[in-house]
């Protein structure tokens, strides 16, 4: 048993469904804490591929470079836990994508444009069964941010265009130490949510300061 040193802390996570709506820094560093902590089923979404600047900031490898990231994502989830379920799509998430909703789902969103994140979970809401919260995670280089929410209406207050985002240089928009953070707070989060304790619906952590708003 893979999180026998986690599991009087961390619920038996079998049946749920975890959809991992963009497999980037974020949504990878999520997904394989997601899978360390017993997480079983996941479904993965992106239309990327590895590339080199993705290794310093995303848990990919040299060897995943030219690979589509669901794909390389996938692999790494089953050399954790060789069981698991895993569908990768390597398409556009719309309405006709999110179909694979089974009533126990948690979505986590991983985006790098707020627009794709804007209409992901457009979908998601729209799709005729809901997840039990969707979790926004958006980081930079320094600074890294969270939402939990239920409905769109709770998700729009939160939400800006790509216009009013990070004007920060390429070279400047990620470190490891952010999206490994990114992952840690995701997963502590779906903690939460599974064991019923009270969630911090919006946050963010600064890293020069070590603050926590």
């Amino acid at each position: 048993m893979i999180n026998l040193r986690s599991k009087d802390i961390i619920p038996n996570l079998d049946n749920v469904m975890f959809h991992i709506l963009g497999c980037g820094a974020i949504g990878s560093s999520a997904a394989l804490q997601i899978a360390r902590m017993g997480g079983f089923k996941f479904m993965l979404y992106d239309m990327d591929k590895v590339e080199v600047h993705n290794i310093g900031v995303s848990q990919y490898r040299q060897t995943h470079i030219g690979q589509q990231k669901v794909n390389a994502l996938r692999e790494q989830i089953l050399e954790i836990e060789p069981e698991c379920e895993v569908s990768a799509l390597n398409k556009k998430v719309d309405n006709s994508t999110i179909m694979y909703m089974t009533g126990n789902d948690i979505a986590v969103i991983g985006f790098d444009s707020m627009k794709s994140r804007h209409d992901s979970v457009e979908a998601i809401y729209k799709s005729k069964i809901k997840p039990k919260v969707v979790i926004d995670g958006r980081m930079g280089a320094e600074q890294y941010q969270h939402t939990v929410t239920k409905t769109m209406t709770e998700y729009l207050k939160g939400w800006y265009p790509d216009s009013e985002g990070d004007p920060e240089p390429c070279t400047a928009k990620a470190t490891s130490y952010c999206s490994n953070l990114a992952g840690s707070m995701i997963a502590n989060t779906i903690r939460k949510v599974e064991t019923s304790q009270p969630i911090n619906k919006s946050f963010s952590f600064h890293f020069p300061t070590l603050m926590l708003n």
